[in-house]
């Protein structure tokens, strides 16, 4: 198109009044007949002309996107959504058909008004009265666009954390495929479910995983089934999840399977030696032993401990502590388990001296999800772990965390105040809401006095004199007590 003295950025005046002239790009020559758009701007104003031109050249570029997408990739997740979007320019949101039929009449007329200066082959036609194609997404695809639409809840969430959001995804669509076929997310059935269903209850019955592994199995495929239908505009009372109705259920409890009833708790004893050096005398030690040693001599979650950030170790205090807590942005970012997670951690004793040489915490495993895996194979391959007693599970280093909850009940805690020390929900614990935020700090540590180790430097002070100054601490917080 040549340029004319009239035409200034494809705004061309004729007369009094300003059209657009422009070229259709080439990327639409396959969805659009016309190789220029000539079109009338209704204004003798040049800005204005320039403004509404700018305008029309977005809605046009909208439209022929649709349409391309439309062509190419069919009821495509990218070709539903292109659609749709041409409904913010008519200010319309996408209801599907039947909630249009079940709507007023008068809506479903306003909407056909909004229409009349549409064109017959825009998407923006189908959009609007809400009978798009639904999109055509293979199982296999659907973990992504689960991230992709779930920003919101990864946010917060460390590297190897968003792995493992990622993964359980990834994982339930695996074994669907496995067990069915990559088949599209709306063409997944009830009886394409009870098969998914079996091949879990079948695992549960063969004692090859546990019941609570395989109710997660079946919930993250109820997850994508779930936001596939939010993706395409489901009306609630049209949603159909066909795994809603199938509930996994649990071996007998006298049937003692090897992977039923979580990890064994190590012995007391082989936790005392791991923590005084005795287990690792004459093997070359790393922060992975460290990390076993605050993990041992606090109860913390494996992740708690692992994933501290340098702001968390709180060693220049009264009482030294780590902090537990979300943190949502930064180089730390990291996500926990649920709010009663959130606590602050004594360190005494063992557990002191390990941080206090990593006051920065533990860089070769924060924000990875290889520590596990590593001192477990440390702990086989120097043959550290005890004989697991006949017809039990194996030892894990997990098992440490058991461990700390028999040493405090053997020290006379109840069982609320090992779950306000070790994050449990005591909300959960009592059936009901939990009011206050737990032992102060000073209480805590002593706490942890009734069950932490000593070592050579360091020595607790004996239970019945902890006990009375946890009592002593409780009439000077206020509480009645004895």
């Amino acid at each position: 198109m040549g340029v004319l003295p009239n035409c200034v950025d494809v705004v061309e005046r004729r007369g009094n009044v300003y059209y657009l002239r422009w070229r259709v790009p080439a990327e639409f020559r396959a969805v659009e007949t016309r190789t220029e758009i000539n079109q009338s701007l209704k204004t003798c104003d040049l800005e204005e002309a320039r403004a509404l031109a700018l305008l029309k050249k977005k809605a046009l570029r909208k439209v022929w996107k649709a349409r391309l997408l439309r062509k190419d990739r069919g009821p495509s997740v990218e070709a539903f959504e292109a659609a749709v979007s041409l409904l913010d320019d008519l200010q319309l949101p996408y209801v599907p058909i039947q909630g249009l039929l079940a709507g007023p009449l008068e809506d479903l007329v306003a909407r056909i008004e909004k229409l009349a200066a549409v064109p017959v082959d825009s998407p923006a036609i189908p959009a609007a009265l809400g009978v798009c194609d639904v999109p055509h997404i293979p199982i296999l695809d659907m973990p992504k666009i689960m991230e992709e639409r779930s920003q919101h809840k990864l946010k917060g969430k460390h590297k190897d954390q968003k792995r493992q959001w990622r993964n359980r995804y990834k994982h339930a669509a695996r074994i669907f495929v496995e067990v069915l076929s990559n088949k599209n997310m709306h063409e997944i059935t009830e009886d394409d479910a009870r098969r998914y269903y079996n091949h879990w209850q079948a695992r549960v019955n063969s004692g090859s995983i546990s019941d609570d592994q395989a109710i997660k199995r079946l919930r993250y495929l109820r997850q994508m089934i779930a936001e596939f239908h939010e993706l395409a505009g489901t009306l609630p009372s049209q949603i159909f999840n066909p795994v809603a109705g199938f509930k996994i259920k649990p071996r007998p409890k006298k049937d003692k399977s090897s992977n039923q009833g979580g990890k064994p708790a190590l012995p007391v004893g082989w936790v005392r030696d791991l923590v005084s050096g005795k287990l690792t005398a004459g093997i070359e030690v790393d922060e992975r032993v460290d990390i076993g040693i605050v993990a041992s001599e606090t109860g913390g979650r494996q992740t708690e401990i692992v994933h501290v950030p340098p702001e968390d170790i709180v060693l220049d205090h009264p009482f030294p502590h780590l902090r537990i807590r979300y943190v949502e942005e930064g180089e730390h970012a990291r996500d926990i388990k649920n709010r009663a997670s959130i606590r602050l951690v004594p360190l005494l004793g063992a557990a002191l001296d390990a941080m206090r040489r990593h006051p920065n915490g533990f860089t070769r495993y924060r924000a990875k999800g290889s520590f596990s895996g590593d001192i477990n194979k440390f702990m086989r391959d120097h043959e550290l772990y005890p004989a697991h007693p006949e017809g039990g599970k194996p030892y894990t280093f997990g098992g440490t965390r058991h461990t700390w909850e028999e040493r405090a009940r053997a020290a006379g805690m109840t069982n609320e105040e090992r779950a306000f020390l070790l994050g449990h929900s005591v909300g959960k614990l009592r059936g009901r809401p939990v009011y206050g935020d737990g032992p102060e700090l000073k209480l805590r540590a002593l706490y942890y006095e009734l069950v932490a180790f000593p070592t050579d430097t360091w020595q607790p002070r004996p239970h019945a004199e902890v006990r009375n100054l946890i009592e002593a601490e409780l009439e000077a917080l206020g509480y009645r007590v004895g």
